[in-house]
């Protein structure tokens, strides 16, 4: 059995029966613009010579093909003209769209014109204007109806008073009826319970004296008898449990059988007192009774089998469920059934037209047959359960599944199909239901066994097709996940095909539909272009995607690709996007052109504006291929530290055309690639940390080189700087003398994240490393002259001072 999932729903069966039903009781009645049509129509008529000269015409080559063109000018003049009247037409006149779109027209509109015809056929009532001012303008006639009237309603109120209080009167007795039944069905309940253990019991030893070698059967064979009679033993215990019930179920029909002749006894009481008695009034109080007997006695008869809420009484073996909702609904349509019914008598004797009377009952029967409707929906968990039982297996087991599923269908059809045969007075009609659903079962097992074969060739696919091709595990995954869309459109097709196959089967001209230029015909070549176009585009798709991942992967794995595989991640989203707006723009093309959509006002509207946007946004062009070579040669990554025009941060995004930098003062600046004119990225290769010395012209330049390589020697043992720095320090020498210093310059290679760490770092260590070695760092010194002080003693402070200090003061 082919899985639920995968069965084209019920529903969409459901809704194509219907559909093609409406159709086609609406296409049985005739419609009454036909009805009324004139027999015959004026044909038209043309003299001998106008005869003579359109031969002469079609004889002539040149003078036919003129003749071709006129008439070809004059249907296009035409069209324009109808075009003009109801707006500008998009789609080709001989496009598939301008011909699906007039078929649905006409359809819409001969559906419509059948419906109308159906609709006024059922519900007639037009009639009633005229007979509501004759009953007001007849006095006569008007107190004829009063008396009806009051004789029905006197009928009805006293009748249900007395049923009520009848009805309380028998609750004595009945309740010591189902008293004693309940005894009796508890005890017989007992003793059946025992005959089955006995059963079983018996069963058992027989199977333990004489086993499967002795009797020569296999142990199912075995099995299979054991199970018979225990069935059979089940049955037996089941009827005589019944029959032991039937006597007290008899005696209860007889007590609820008592308040229903109550009303022929209420309505024979009226005849015989009533002073104004004639022939319509019994007969209306006759026909009365008789549909109170009718549908009383039906309650009665279906109370007395279901016994709702008291199994002990009930004939029928079904569940406390079960029973209530069935007598639940049949009590519901037979009281629904006898108040129409006698509401339409009473009516009909009040002197109602025939029309509207039939009318009438056609719509209270449309309500009846709603009704059955709302009870077959409501029961559908019922039915499958019952049939879905566990302990069933085989044959038969998947054909009472089969039934579960489909059987609501089947009762639908026939519920709506018997009243619109009755209603539409269709001829032969119920000859022509019972081979429509013939052909109907035909044609849904047929695509049962087609759908079965599509959704098996489908999984078979998509769980064969890894071997087939050497394909990698993100190949397989993508393709895996086409899995669903593809049972999708599978389902798709094959309710198409149902509808295809019911309408054939309900006798449309399926072959003229589907023929070589026919409208069925040029959908199907369309439907598959445009399948095969949309799976050209997921093919070219998943390539290109394919493709990209594996290209990362392969970056990604190389030494150093980390930056590479960043760059490749940037302009990844940036080709999917172009290529996505491609393959939209190419597919919806194709699709609107099978369809009939005239592409090239689109195309040349696309071109235009295109040409527009090119002039207006050049900028925007501009930034964008910008950022397209940029990115291609690595110009730019996220998390570089980079100096854009000037300005010092870090990249944190990178689109289409712009560059967002984070500044260190924690500012976001955006540049348009187009505005850049100068990059600096520190972010590539390698870093340099340069070092500037300045000491005074009295310390020694080889204990100042000495000091940094020094310092050197211990950051590249130390564990936080030794993975930043990747060489030994490189002296450039003395640089400059300066007037009060002298320079040495040199640089200290890093990774591109440890220069600014390495560099700070080594100015620390640099001024400890000076101080402990004595190594002066000189700062500019000013002396301030102050006259009409004494003489300083000269000769001390001469002595005092170092020679740095002196030549110092002498430059200052």
């Amino acid at each position: 059995m082919l899985p639920i999932s995968r069965a084209p729903s019920c529903r969409a069966l459901f809704a194509a029966l219907m559909i093609l039903m409406s159709g086609l009781f609406a296409g049985m009645v005739p419609s009454a613009q036909a009805q009324t049509a004139p027999a015959t129509t004026a044909a038209p008529h043309i003299t001998a010579e106008q005869a003579r000269q359109l031969a002469s015409v079609l004889n002539d080559e040149t003078r036919r093909k003129e003749f071709l063109t006129t008439l070809q000018n004059l249907t296009q003049a035409q069209q324009g003209g109808t075009q003009g009247a109801n707006g500008p037409s998009k789609l080709k006149p001989d496009g598939l769209g301008a011909e699906i779109l007039g078929s649905a027209t006409d359809w819409s509109r001969l559906a419509s014109a059948q419906a109308h015809s159906l609709l006024r056929t059922v519900v007639d009532v037009r009639a009633i204007g005229p007979w509501w001012r004759h009953m007001r303008n007849s006095e006569a006639d008007r107190k004829e109806s009063l008396k009806l009237l009051l004789r029905a309603l006197g009928l009805a109120f006293v009748s249900t008073g007395l049923f009520y209080a009848l009805r309380f009167l028998l609750r004595g007795p009945r309740g010591r009826i189902e008293a004693m039944a309940r005894i009796k069905g508890r005890a017989a309940l007992i003793k059946g319970e025992d005959d089955r253990q006995a059963a079983e019991e018996a069963v058992e030893r027989e199977a333990a004296s004489t086993p499967s070698e002795a009797t020569g059967e296999s142990e199912e064979g075995q099995d299979k008898e054991r199970l018979s009679r225990l069935r059979h033993q089940g049955a037996l215990a089941r009827l005589m449990l019944v029959l032991k019930r039937l006597p007290y179920s008899l005696l209860c029909l007889i007590l609820d059988s008592l308040p229903v002749l109550v009303v022929p006894f209420i309505a024979l009481l009226i005849i015989v007192i009533d002073p104004d008695a004639d022939e319509s009034t019994t007969g209306l109080l006759r026909a009365l009774s008789i549909t109170a007997l009718i549908a009383g006695g039906l309650i009665v008869a279906v109370r007395t089998v279901l016994a709702p809420r008291r199994p002990w009484l009930r004939l029928a073996l079904l569940s406390d469920s079960a029973a209530v909702f069935l007598f639940d609904w049949t009590r519901l349509l037979v009281i629904t059934t006898g108040i129409s019914a006698a509401a339409l008598e009473t009516l009909d004797d009040c002197g109602l037209p025939d029309r509207v009377v039939e009318a009438l009952l056609k719509i209270v029967t449309l309500v009846l047959h709603l009704m059955v409707a709302v009870m077959i929906m409501r029961s559908r968990p019922r039915v499958m359960r019952l049939c879905d039982r566990g302990d069933r297996r085989g044959i038969g087991a998947n054909a009472l599944h089969l039934f579960g599923r489909v059987w609501w269908v089947v009762a639908l059809f026939f519920d709506m199909g018997l009243w619109l045969v009755w209603a539409a007075e269709i001829h032969h009609g119920y000859a022509a239901i019972w081979k429509l659903f013939l052909r109907s079962a035909a044609a849904l097992v047929l695509m049962r066994f087609v759908s079965i074969i599509l959704y098996g060739v489908l999984e078979r696919v998509f769980r064969t097709a890894p071997g087939w091709v050497a394909l990698s595990e993100d190949t397989q995954t993508r393709f895996s996940r086409y899995y669903a869309p593809a049972q999708r459109v599978t389902s798709v097709v094959i309710v198409v095909l149902t509808v295809l196959a019911l309408a054939s089967a309900w006798g449309a001209p399926v072959k003229a539909l589907f023929g070589v230029g026919g409208l069925g015909y040029r959908l199907i070549s369309s439907s598959m272009t445009v399948l095969i176009a949309l799976f050209l585009g997921v093919l070219v798709w998943e390539a290109t995607n394919l493709t990209l991942e594996r290209y990362a992967r392969k970056v990604g794995a190389l030494e150093g690709g980390a930056a590479r595989l960043a760059r490749v991640r940037t302009l990844q989203p940036m080709i999917r996007i172009v290529l996505l707006v491609l393959l939209v723009a190419v597919i919806g093309l194709t699709i609107l052109s099978e369809i009939g959509v005239n592409v090239a006002p689109l195309l040349a509207g696309a071109s235009i504006f295109g040409v527009a946007l090119g002039f207006g946004s050049q900028k925007l062009v501009q930034d964008f291929i910008n950022g397209i070579f940029l990115l291609m040669e690595n110009a730019l990554t996220v998390g570089d530290a980079v100096t854009l025009n000037g300005t010092y941060g870090v990249v944190e995004h990178l689109s289409l055309r712009t560059v967002h930098v984070r500044a260190n003062d924690g500012s976001m600046n955006i540049f348009p690639f187009s505005s850049l004119g100068q990059i600096i990225n520190y972010n590539r290769d390698f870093a340099r940390a340069i070092i500037i010395a300045e000491t005074g012209y009295e310390t020694d330049t080889d204990d100042v080189v000495a000091a940094i390589n020094e310092i050197t020697a211990e950051m590249r043992a130390d564990e936080r700087f030794g993975t930043l720095i990747i060489d030994d320090f490189q002296m450039w020498g003395v640089d400059a003398l300066n007037q009060t210093s002298v320079t040495v310059r040199g640089t200290l290679p890093t990774t591109t994240a440890g220069r600014w760490p390495v560099q700070r770092e080594f100015y620390r260590r640099m001024k400890k490393t000076f101080e402990a070695h004595g190594i002066h760092l000189p700062y500019p010194t000013r002396f301030v002259e102050v006259k009409g002080l004494g003489p300083v003693p000269q000769k001390e402070e001469t002595a005092e001072r170092s020679p740095g200090q002196n030549t110092q003061e002498a430059g200052a």
